[in-house]
């Protein structure tokens, strides 16, 4: 099984949650762990599973260093590739956690295979958060087998 987890991170939040679902997951699974600025959108059809996790910004858009990534997943066919999305927002704003819902409609209309019910986290992540995390993974690393 191989697994990318790609992220976008602006406060570090995002690194933290990306780098602990990649341990995680990697206790089961081959997993890369890059961020999205470094992600090819055309090489995600090469693993069996990819999550991605993205902070709103804004007025509730996708990061501008993850909008060339966002972008090209429309020309990609992710051929059922399995997938979930997750994410750190603010409450405060009124477009909380609105990326993870751009990513995961993108990534169906790429035709992937969603596994998961998208993740939205409130700020920084507490421990019932990261289990909302380590479940997101569960989920994935069931798919797979």
């Amino acid at each position: 099984m191989k697994i990318l987890v790609t992220y976008i991170s602006m406060s570090g939040r995002n690194e933290k949650i990306a780098k602990h679902l990649a341990d995680y997951l990697g206790k089961e699974a081959d997993v890369d762990l890059e961020q999205i600025v470094d992600t090819d959108a055309y090489s995600l059809s090469d693993y069996d599973a990819v999550i991605v996790e993205s902070y709103t910004y804004g007025d509730g858009q996708v990061p501008d260093e993850a909008q060339d990534f966002y972008e090209d997943l429309a020309d990609v066919d992710l051929k059922r590739t399995k997938f979930a999305v997750l994410g750190s927002s603010s409450k405060t704003h009124i477009h909380f956690g609105r990326a993870v819902d751009y990513f995961t409609m993108q990534l169906n209309s790429s035709n992937g295979e969603q596994v998961s019910d998208s993740v939205k986290i409130n700020e920084d992540p507490d421990e019932d958060d990261m289990l909302r995390v380590d479940r997101l993974g569960d989920y994935v690393l069931k798919s797979l087998k």
